[in-house]
């Protein structure tokens, strides 16, 4: 293995990234995963931050690198560092938002910051002044529960930000540190997600069913958590007072090609007007046509255009590789963005439907796809996010994740996941280098 040069720049290391990839003619993000494994590191984010904090002095080389003993001795020496800025930020800050340190060493040193004076409640300002991006924000966005606890047992205001974001976590304590009254209006963004345990938990705290209904269809949620919130008392024939403004729940489901939603629905008594859009989707849902409608998405988060593409990744979330299959042969480019950006690939690979995910590889997906930037998650980062945060119900993650690295698709994540299959999987997968 290469070793890293005494002086490496990102200059020079985006450069040779830039080279490989005209070179071999494959993707960016391919060619800077490839460079980053050469050198040891599992993805290219961890190379770039390895070099940035080589770079670093003082107190903020040592917050980056969350160096407990040598933050001790600086502290010690000079109690005011733990609230004097670093670069325009907080110092608790510096060492949330940017610390490559192991979650036990970042926790040490946040201990010792607050310790010496910081402030729980360290923030910047965001949106504008309208909006605010707390310390308990970042320490959710490091998926650490104990770290959210230290916080809020030193004074931290549970703010609607951070308890935004703990909505992405699968475990329920993070919403039981940071709930305020009023906090769970939020289901909606907990229904982005495969997460019945959420749901219940939203439920058990007063949030209205009706108020998750539509939303729960338009991101293509299973048969259970839709029963979960009908069973709850919503609305059946309500009216979306939200994105696609009066349109039925019934109807919503034939316009977002959600066939299992609509039956369930019908089932329990819902009635619509299918208007062109409505029947047109429906149609394909049913494997009776593949002439897509034109009409803009009735979600937001997906694709402002009019073309209805992001109704494939749709399918591929659904598990509809039948549907999927004949959008496909109809023409339809395989890596169509569908809801944040993401392929039809990657919503497949988030909920484990290992038919779809075959198939889609099969015809060519882009497995080095980052969905948001360079530093954005690939397919097989997908499928692992989801086996932990997303689980949806009959998902074949282990089989997901074979089919990917048995094609070559690139990760950012190393075990444990807490799945022994995958765990097993990816071991191998990094054995190999």
């Amino acid at each position: 293995m290469p070793e890293l040069p005494v002086r490496a720049s990102l200059e020079y290391l985006r450069k040779r990234a830039k080279k490989r990839k005209r070179d071999r003619a494959i993707g960016l993000s391919r060619a800077q995963h490839e460079i980053a494994r050469e050198y040891g590191f599992a993805d290219w984010p961890k190379l770039v931050r390895h070099v940035q904090a080589g770079r670093l002095v003082g107190i903020e080389r040592t917050l980056v690198l969350a160096d407990a003993s040598a933050l001790s001795g600086l502290l010690h020496a000079d109690p005011a560092a733990a609230t004097t800025e670093v670069d325009g930020l907080a110092p608790l800050l510096v060492l949330l938002r940017r610390s490559i340190g192991s979650a036990a060493d970042v926790r040490e040193c946040a201990r010792l910051l607050l310790d010496a004076g910081a402030d729980p409640d360290s923030h910047t300002a965001e949106r504008c002044g309208e909006g605010r991006m707390s310390a308990l924000f970042a320490a959710v966005e490091r998926g650490d529960l104990a770290l959210v606890r230290l916080l809020v047992e030193r004074g931290a205001t549970r703010d609607e930000d951070a308890f935004y974001h703990a909505c992405e976590q699968p475990d329920t304590e993070f919403l039981d540190l940071l709930y305020e009254p009023g906090f769970e209006r939020l289901v909606a963004h907990k229904l982005d997600f495969e997460d019945a345990g959420g749901l219940r938990w939203f439920l058990d705290h007063g949030a209205s069913a009706d108020s998750g209904l539509h939303h729960a269809i338009a991101r293509g949620r299973g048969p259970r958590i839709i029963t979960m919130l009908l069973d709850a008392g919503a609305d059946v024939n309500r009216p979306w007072d939200r994105w696609d403004v009066g349109r039925r729940p019934l109807a919503l489901a034939a316009r977002c090609g959600h066939l299992a939603a609509y039956e369930l629905l019908a089932s329990r008594g819902a009635t619509a007007e299918l208007d062109p859009v409505d029947a047109a989707v429906l149609a394909i849902a049913r494997g009776e046509s593949v002439r897509l409608p034109q009409a803009p998405p009735p979600v937001l988060g997906a694709p402002d255009r009019d073309d209805y593409g992001w109704i494939l990744g749709q399918f591929a979330l659904l598990g509809r590789t039948d549907v999927v299959r004949a959008l496909l042969d109809s023409g339809m480019p395989v890596d169509t963005r569908g809801w944040s950006d993401f392929t039809p690939l990657d919503q497949a690979a988030m909920h484990g439907r290992t038919g779809a995910v075959r198939l889609l590889v099969d015809r060519g997906a882009d497995l080095h796809d980052c969905a948001f930037d360079e530093d954005g998650p690939t397919p097989l980062d997908c499928a692992l996010w989801g086996l932990r945060n997303n689980r949806a119900e009959e998902g074949d993650y282990p089989g997901t994740v074979e089919v990917l690295l048995a094609a070559g698709a690139p990760t950012q994540h190393t075990p444990p996941t807490g799945d022994d299959a995958v765990d097993a999987l990816l071991a191998k997968y990094l054995a190999a280098g």
